[in-house]
């Protein structure tokens, strides 16, 4: 059981300083200072709590700050220890007040506190450069290789973990589990982490940290998890068997490891460690790409470019607004190759694990020279060192300032879309003065507002959505040059109940039965997983001649890739779907119906991605998509309005060219 120590340190000199500490590890804190400064460390007291620590580290702060305190007598630091005493009673009190489930109630209360009444002086000794850290006992095997790579001392204890742990945020398990990975050993990890932090390279912090609230009616325990920010009914409260006391763990980001109150959190500041030559870094950029940019591609591509090479401060964000079937992923190429030229990683972040896996490869076959890797749940690839990161949002968690460029690939989809866990993860996983570039067809409202600058069009047009700005980039035609198919909206009364007593509703039938008899697929999608049974049925009844060739597929299908591997190959011809499929499959020669458009499910955003499914081949530019709805409703509406406008945006633009 690990034990984290409160102290103080006071120093003197022209202008008195005093700072508060908590530490694993007293005698590294002890020899730190004593190279650096004289000075004189007040122990408050410990606890196995660290979130305990840190909330009484908080309080002690705040009474120095209050008293304006820079000259600690000794009786000002028996009050501090007095107040670290009271507090943790009050924390004690609210906590039991607030675990109604735990029935094992301690007896001297939920959390351990031992009040130490030590002062040490540390006399001022020198020796060593402000940038070194305390001596610890490393050991390595495979680790040999990540010495070699560094700039400085071959034999550097320091550049070894410095490099391993470079822009990570980790769990103490998860840190041991990496330099597990790695085939490095360290007698006393905590003390050289610590080391870490007190050269100000990383920082420590409670998986769950908690602060008492002050109310009008009450006081309450206030937690908040670390490493993704929920609090709340999403906070647990238990009687931890680790730390042998009260605690908390997150349920929201269960599935990424345990996050508690005992459970340090340690993240680690992006270094210089790695040294790479001229030479490494051309290889590493060297952008293999057979295709070629059409003349608004090109456009869109360079102003993305240009916006990751500004190093304008507070220019951070911009979106690229592409249509689908656009070319999203190669727009990305050149601002790829700026971030890796100037030594920089690269994320690329999406919301599904099935785009990670068809992107990698992709990202690699362009990129030859760049070392990329997919990271997803199952991935055997998450603890490696990369150039290109492919990651799922939710594994961006492990990730602190670690990277250059981030392009969010689907900012508008789900789970990323309205879930404040993952845009936090993102924005954290940006290195200092780093870019963020969100892609989408169907940007959500929030970052239109924020980054599309409203004003005049280039075109002309008063009320049109500008073509660019500082923040953004608009493609609104196809890179093939064709336009979007635009929906076709039909109200049939009685939709719902029509087929599930298998009567005949003519438009449905007939669309797909046109688009077989002319040796094309279909996807048909419904807004719920109860439906595609249903509706399948009812399709296997009216075109009886096609029935082998016709499937329904959902997230939780046990058999959902090698279905979409059988549509993909033409095995199946009709794939009825949920909106698992709305984005990230292309089959050329498809067409597309959609049965109860008017389900919430399906939302503007979401039927503009499932018309983008239609006509995205080059051999292939048109198709028919059908809106079948059972009421009348406002989302098919302004799905369709919003392509027409995509469509006279791309026309417009194409002329203009042409008349130049």
């Amino acid at each position: 059981m690990r034990e984290y120590l409160l102290y103080i340190k006071a120093c003197g000199g022209s202008i008195p300083q005093v700072q508060t500490y908590v530490t694993p590890s007293f005698s590294v804190d002890r020899s730190f200072w004593q190279e650096r400064e004289g000075c004189v460390l007040h122990v408050i007291g410990k606890t196995s709590s660290l979130a305990l620590a840190f909330s009484l580290r908080a309080k002690v702060n705040g009474y120095l700050m209050y008293q304006d305190k820079r000259v600690l007598t000794d009786r000002y630091v028996k009050e501090l220890r007095a107040i670290a005493v009271s507090s943790v009673r009050e924390a004690s009190s609210l906590y039991g007040r607030e675990v109604i489930s735990v029935q094992d109630r301690r007896k001297h209360g939920w959390f351990s506190w031992e009040s130490v009444e030590e002062s040490v002086e540390v006399p001022y000794q020198g020796g060593k450069e402000s940038g070194e850290l305390p001596d610890a006992r490393l050991s390595y095997s495979s680790g040999r290789e990540l010495l070699r790579r560094s700039s400085s001392n071959e034999n550097s204890q320091e550049a070894v973990l410095s490099e391993i742990l470079d822009g990570r945020a980790l769990l103490w398990g998860e840190v041991e589990s990496l330099l597990k990975k790695r085939g490095v050993e360290v007698h006393d990890l905590s003390a050289i982490l610590h080391s870490f932090v007190l050269a100000n390279k990383a920082e420590w912090r409670p998986g769950i940290r908690f602060s008492v609230t002050k109310g009008w009616r009450r006081n309450r325990l206030e937690l908040v998890c670390e490493r993704c920010g929920s609090a709340g009914a999403k906070v647990e409260l238990t009687y931890c068997h680790t730390c042998e006391q009260g605690c908390a763990y997150c349920t929201a980001c269960l599935g990424m490891g345990r996050s508690k109150c005992c459970t340090p959190y340690f993240l680690m500041d992006v270094g210089s460690s790695l040294f790479r030559s001229a030479e490494h870094l051309q290889n590493v950029a060297r952008l293999e790409w057979a295709g070629k940019y059409s003349v608004d591609q090109s456009r869109a591509a360079e102003r993305a470019r240009c916006f990751v090479a500004n190093p304008r401060p507070g220019l951070s964000e911009y979106l690229i607004w592409a249509v689908c079937g656009a070319g999203k992923t190669e727009l990305l190429f050149p601002s790829v190759t700026e971030a890796l030229a100037a030594g920089g990683r690269v994320l690329i972040a999406t919301p599904r694990k099935d785009v990670v896996l068809e992107l990698a490869p992709r990202i690699q076959r362009v990129f030859p020279g760049a070392k990329v890797i997919a990271v997803h749940g199952s991935s055997a690839e998450k603890w490696e060192e990369s150039d290109i990161t492919i990651a799922t949002t939710h594994q961006v968690m492990r990730f602190h300032r670690r990277f250059l460029l981030v392009a969010l690939d689907e900012a508008d989809a789900f789970p990323y879309h309205n879930d404040p866990i993952l845009y936090r993860a993102i924005s954290r996983a940006v290195k200092k003065n780093g870019k963020l570039l969100y892609l989408s067809a169907t940007p959500p409202g929030y970052l239109q507002k924020r980054l599309v600058r409203k004003g005049r069009s280039t075109l002309g047009s008063s009320g049109a959505i500008p073509l660019f700005s500082d923040t953004h980039v608009l493609l609104p035609g196809r890179y093939h040059g064709a336009a979007l198919p635009v929906p076709k909206i039909l109200t049939v009364q009685g939709l719902h109940k029509r087929v599930q007593t298998n009567r005949i509703v003519a438009p449905f039938i007939d669309a797909v039965r046109t688009s077989l008899n002319k040796d094309r697929q279909v996807f048909v999608f419904v807004p719920r997983v109860d439906e595609i049974d249903r509706v399948l049925s009812y399709l296997r009844k009216w075109l009886p001649a096609h029935v082998g060739e016709m499937a329904g597929v959902h997230a939780a299908d046990p058999m959902r890739e090698e279905k979409v591997l059988a549509f993909r190959e033409k095995r199946y011809t009709v794939m009825v779907t949920t909106t698992i499929l709305e984005r990230g499959v292309t089959i050329p020669k498809s067409d597309v119906v959609v049965v109860g458009a008017e389900a919430p499910v399906f939302d503007e955003a979401s039927l503009v991605q499932i018309a983008g499914r239609v006509g995205r081949s080059v051999d292939d530019t048109t198709g028919s998509v059908l809106f079948l709805q059972a009421e009348r409703s406002t989302s098919p509406k302004r799905a369709v309005r919003q392509i027409s406008q995509m469509n006279s945006l791309a026309q417009r633009l194409a002329e203009q060219r042409g008349h130049s």
